[in-house]
């Protein structure tokens, strides 16, 4: 059981307070964990926990279940972890947690089919989450998040990718000529996703340790990648660009590092 008997029963709280400041970013380093989900993960990633905050409705046994500190549990009343993030109705469950521990960029030496996606300047949290699920699922080794762009412990990233940025190892902090040279003196093989005149993904050899890099919709690739190798999705019609998870996507798949592919 949570080790407090009090239940939080005013929006004026301390802690629900903090809450919607980390929700609103004024607490860059702290994760805000909405749902039973994400918390779990967390819990599996490592995570290190401040509170984990429990609607009075929630029963508490899957969280114990999966190693969660009862001391650090407390109740709140009904109704008042609605819309406390970015999740209209109550989560049940929401937590503050460090993020997982750093992965150094060094330490990722290729295996001779290994796949990094490497991310610069992406700025809607959704999308940047939405990556990161795309990249575990296609069997990435490690997301390198390049310095720029929308934080990967952004509440809305890791809602949007359903717990992949806690399971991934994530590389973050570092600029984007720091990877590129990095990556390159650790025998990377470096590809940058091309609107126009890449080589077709179809045609394109994946083969070797690759690290696939993705750049902002609006911001375009940092000048570090102009000599590295680029391939495109070619498009029918007057279509002129896909949304780089759609694109992200297709090219980490079209890599091959799935079993069965």
């Amino acid at each position: 059981m949570c080790s407090s008997p009090e239940l939080i029963e005013s929006r004026q709280n301390p802690t629900l307070k903090r809450v919607r400041g980390i929700a609103a970013g004024k607490e860059k380093n702290t994760l805000l964990l909405e749902g039973l989900h994400l918390v779990t993960d967390a819990l599996g990633a490592r995570a290190g926990f401040e509170v984990i905050l429990l609607d009075e409705r929630t029963d508490p046994h899957p969280l114990l279940d999966a190693g969660a500190d009862p001391e650090l549990m407390r109740w709140v009343k009904g109704g008042l972890l609605d819309g406390i993030g970015g999740i209209l109705s109550s989560p049940g469950v929401v937590a503050l947690a460090t993020p997982p521990p750093a992965v150094e960029l060094s330490s990722l030496q290729p295996g001779p089919q290994d796949l990094l996606l490497v991310t610069c300047g992406i700025a809607d949290p959704g999308n940047l989450g939405a990556l990161a699920r795309a990249a575990e699922a296609a069997g990435a080794r490690a997301l390198v998040h390049a310095e720029g762009g929308v934080s990967p412990w952004n509440s809305r990233a890791l809602r949007g990718s359903m717990g992949s940025l806690l399971r991934l190892p994530v590389v973050c902090g570092v600029g984007s000529k720091e990877v590129a040279e990095t990556l390159a003196s650790l025998g990377w093989k470096s590809v940058i996703a091309a609107t126009r005149e890449g080589q077709s993904f179809k045609d394109f050899s994946w083969s070797g340790p690759r690290a696939l890099w993705v750049s902002g919709e609006t911001s375009g690739p940092p000048e570090c990648c102009a000599d590295f190798e680029q391939v495109t999705i070619p498009m029918a019609g007057q279509v002129e660009s896909l949304n780089v998870t759609v694109a992200g996507a297709l090219l980490l798949f079209a890599a091959g590092r799935v079993s069965g592919q």
